[in-house]
């Protein structure tokens, strides 16, 4: 997780800082067109210097880390570079101070930035005057123009934060969606044992009481606990083998739900509209499992799940494109749905496909009871 959150901020932090770099590059092309090449290359090396250091501020703002403990002398860094620059580069350098608003936004409070981004805004007016030779209107634009270019780059730096923090949220709610199963397996099993072994208890302190006096009837209550005790075994069974009926339309839409919550793209292919009931049992959980899968096991960003009939059998592709490399192969789940589908007589076949991607791919028998058949609908699930 931590390094899919790392590897997320710096995606979002090259999506802001190109095009900043682009933007800033300007200025010195203005000077080669302008046929000065000196300038040209003082504004590239100063712009340069700026923009590494703004890296690192954007970086540190989209992790949510923090401007850290220098962030005062990092906004004095780019206020000293962009105003003691004006006497040496001129009218060319009259927009650069959108690099302190922004940068005042991003590193300082709010209560000291937004007097700080007022007093950058009115500083424009006098700089272009006297410096850039502007007329009053003209200077009035600039200032302006600082000032919206200012909130602008700001704000996107805020807007790829809040990115990174939607998809985190979001991977942390399929998780709880992911475990919500998993606690109510667990309540499942905790309801049954408890009522179970209660029964177990207080049928053997029977026996033991009436043991001495009438070892007919104790014998009868130990049988009672066998008994109590076999059923409770196949119950447990029944729901640690997962053997219990699933509706296959409810769980390709829960899978739907569940892996376009982590942000992915979830394309649903439904080629056949009614299935035999065992079949769709046995879909249901696969469908259920790889779910689960994707969410937990991968970083997809575009999953399909694909189902049809195929020579006279049931055919269930589900594919996405962000298999983790640490977390393949045959772990416990996937042996698990191997189990299942040999027990119904198909074939599992899992794999990766090109650098990322992982596919699952099932076949199963169309019909097992002829008189059980199921209507497919992935609307069920509302």
């Amino acid at each position: 997780m931590a390094q899919e959150n790392e590897a997320q901020v710096r995606g979002l932090s090259i999506g802001v800082v190109v095009p900043t770099g682009a933007l800033w590059g300007l200025t010195p092309i203005a000077f080669l067109l302008s046929g000065d090449p000196l300038r040209a290359l003082l504004s590239g090396v100063l712009l340069a210097g700026l923009l590494v250091v703004y890296w690192k501020v954007v970086v540190g703002h989209i992790a949510g880390t923090g401007p850290g403990p220098h962030a005062g002398r990092t906004f004095a860094l780019f206020a000293v570079v962009v105003y003691g620059s004006f006497p040496l580069l001129g009218l060319a350098w009259a927009y650069m101070p959108l690099i302190v608003g922004s940068a005042a936004l991003l590193l300082l409070r709010f209560r000291l930035a937004a007097p700080v981004l007022a007093a950058v805004t009115a500083a424009e007016i006098p700089l272009t005057l006297t410096i850039g030779g502007l007329a009053r209107n003209a200077a009035l634009q600039a200032a302006a123009a600082v000032f919206v270019a200012s909130v602008v780059a700001a704000g996107i730096v805020h807007y790829a934060r809040f990115i990174r923090e939607l998809r985190e949220l979001r991977a942390v709610l399929a998780e709880m969606a992911v475990d919500e199963d998993r606690v109510r397996l667990a309540a499942e099993l905790h309801d049954l044992l408890g009522q179970t072994l209660a029964s177990i208890r207080l049928k053997t302190e029977v026996a033991l009481a009436l043991f001495d006096r009438d070892r007919d009837r104790a014998m009868d209550e130990i049988e009672a606990t066998v008994l109590i005790a076999s059923e409770a075994r196949e119950e447990i069974g029944d729901v640690v083998a997962a053997r219990r009926s699933l509706d296959l339309g409810a769980e390709l839409s829960a899978a739907v739900a569940l892996i376009e919550l982590t942000g992915a793209r979830c394309d649903l292919r439904l080629g056949l509209t009614e299935i035999d009931e065992v079949t769709g049992d046995a879909l249901a959980w696969i469908v259920r499992e790889a779910a689960t899968n994707v969410v937990r096991h991968s970083t997809a960003r575009t999953c399909v799940i694909e189902l049809d009939d195929k020579d006279g059998r049931v055919h269930l592709l589900i594919t996405n494109d962000g298999a983790r490399r640490a977390t393949r192969g045959d772990g416990s789940g996937l042996i698990g749905l191997r189990q299942r589908v040999d027990r119904l007589h198909g074939d599992l076949k899992a794999e990766e496909t090109g650098t990322d991607g992982f596919e699952l791919r099932v076949w199963l028998p169309a019909v097992h009871d002829q008189e059980r058949v199921i209507t497919v609908d992935s609307r069920s699930a509302g």
